[in-house]
């Protein structure tokens, strides 16, 4: 009997977290083109910070999920610390909601929306559809999840020693505040711990005084995620996970104080429902709410006390356009210099990726792997913030010049963009002869390295100018463009002629031809953006 029962309530939780899982990796494609949106629009007051984070975790339906993003988008630079705090703070509250769901009887809904989520994801057409449906396919197996582990349970209804045992929670809640620490941890879930506590409560197998200790310490274990994610990233993204581990420890010593010294248990208890079920959800929500109110205001002691704990200063590349200002777009002619400031910025962070794909080409770092990949993040970011402004700059009258130079900045925004994946796809092709354990001869090494000076030598002059406002040097890119074409032809008739005399693996030389490749198209765009930024000079005349 018992060895099905724990099959059954592992099996139900498996489908629980499963469904979690899914509903909120769904919910975030469904909502993925507004997330960024959301975080720029988070104000300098600390207060929308925590309705950003409430609003977003009950859209994708995970506080862990959005507490990790938050640890990215300080990693990035978008946000600043004091707004990832409160935007933590708000995820706390936030994902309360599941317990809440669930908390009712939703056994009769699971399998009808099981069947809708699977007719609208297969049936559909469109990618967004699809999504929702696999969205409602996640909340139907959270439900029958819940509805499994329920039915589990309810044979241990006449086990007075299953009983006696979680009543050990009630008498001494620092085991129960244990319980729930360690099995957040180990579940990665915070709503997947009250969830079993509320499958327990609602057979009559969970007191709501064993419960409340074991959902304090399901607090202080969802930060566990967090900080796991906030291993290897930047100093202020190690203070942002280290923020929300102080936050909940602080709002446990609270909880705790009024609840077991100056016994306000009962108190509150009587305010929460009438089923444990629903004692539980609420005192949940109670919990985060109340904690959050509590300590709002101390959101620059915790900003001061982990800057204390983690010292330093963080180079983070900013992933929003810097010079693009919104009441500028009023003035066209004003707006467009803005861009171009812009465009020169971004010309200049796919110089670094360059110099950073032969860096790791040289000596194996993943540091250097992640600088290459954070700077490819923030290309894309800036080009879509570039593209919008340029769109909005569009809608205003212009003239026949000035309409041209904004097309000729939107090409040069792509170039750009597309300059940066070929320098993401050297990295790519580093890695893959690593992988392999092939090797280059010296003579290839060689090879190689003229052809990536030469495409850094394009850059500098390019970038100069840009700067210098000088047609003479961006007509220089022609030449370099053409002495790069010449360098590639030279390292290709070389390869053959290697490989005609078993001078070099067959496989390496893929890797080598590959790498050629990308750098000839890193000219051939550099040259692209040069000829636009000389239409644009043309076009002020």
């Amino acid at each position: 009997m018992y060895y099905k029962l724990v099959l059954e309530v592992l099996g139900g939780l498996a489908l629980f977290i499963f469904g979690i899982n899914r509903l909120s990796s769904s919910l975030q494609k469904v909502t993925s083109n507004k997330l960024k949106s959301v975080i720029n629009i988070v104000a300098k007051k600390s207060w929308s910070t925590v309705l950003v984070g409430l609003f977003t975790t009950m859209l994708i339906q995970s506080s862990s999920a959005t507490s990790v993003m938050t640890v990215g988008f300080v990693n990035a630079g978008l946000i600043t610390l004091r707004q990832a705090i409160g935007i933590v703070m708000g995820a706390n509250i936030g994902t309360t909601i599941t317990a809440q769901i669930v908390s009712f009887k939703i056994d009769i809904l699971a399998f009808p929306l099981i069947i809708l989520g699977f007719l609208m994801h297969f049936i559909a057409k469109r990618r967004r559809i699809k999504n929702i449906g696999m969205t409602i396919i996640g909340l139907g197996i959270l439900f029958l999840g819940m509805t499994i582990m329920k039915d589990a349970l309810s044979p241990l209804q006449d086990n007075e020693g299953f009983k006696t045992f979680l009543l050990v929670f009630s008498r001494n809640p620092f085991f129960g505040i244990l319980a729930g620490l360690g099995l957040t941890i180990l579940l990665q879930s915070s709503s997947a711990t009250i969830g079993l506590l509320i499958a327990l409560g609602s057979q009559g197998l969970m007191p709501i005084e064993a419960a409340i200790p074991i959902l304090i310490g399901d607090n202080i274990g969802t930060c566990s995620t967090a900080l796991i994610a906030s291993i290897g990233t930047t100093i202020t993204a190690k203070r942002t996970a280290f923020s929300h581990l102080m936050f909940n420890i602080f709002g446990t010593g609270i909880f705790a104080i009024l609840l077991y010294v100056f016994r306000l248990q009962p108190f509150i208890v009587q305010f929460t429902g009438n089923s444990v079920s629903h004692q539980i959800a609420n005192i949940h929500t109670a919990f985060n709410l109340i904690t959050t109110l509590v300590l709002f205001p101390f959101i620059g002691f915790f900003e001061k006390t982990v800057t204390r704990l983690f010292p330093g200063q963080d180079i983070t590349i900013q992933k929003n356009a810097l010079h693009l200002d919104k009441r500028l777009i009023q003035t066209p002619a004003l707006a467009l210099e803005q861009v171009k400031k812009e465009l020169a910025r971004m010309i200049k962070i796919t110089d670094t990726m360059l110099d950073l794909s032969f860096e790791r080409f040289e000596k194996k770092d993943t540091l250097i792997e992640k600088k290459i990949l954070d700077r490819e993040s923030a290309l894309d970011s800036i080009t879509e913030d570039v593209i919008r402004y340029l769109t909005k700059i569009s809608q205003k009258t212009l003239g026949l010049r000035m309409s041209n130079q904004l097309t000729n900045m939107l090409h040069i925004a792509y170039d750009i963009e597309r300059t940066g994946d070929h320098a993401e796809s050297i990295l790519y092709l580093i890695q893959v002869k690593e992988e392999n354990n092939m090797f280059f001869s010296s003579k290839e090494e060689e090879e190689l390295k003229k052809g990536f000076d030469q495409v850094k030598y394009m850059f500098k002059t390019l970038s100069a100018g840009i700067d210098d406002d000088s047609s003479n040097k961006l007509h220089k890119c022609e030449e370099i463009e053409v002495g790069i074409d010449r360098i590639v032809r030279e390292a290709r008739t070389n390869h053959l002629t290697r490989l005609r005399n078993e001078e070099c693996q067959p496989h390496s030389g893929v890797i080598f031809a590959d790498i050629f490749l990308h750098l000839e198209r890193m000219g051939d765009l550099l040259y692209a953006i040069s000829k636009n930024f000389l239409n644009i000079k043309e076009y002020k005349v």
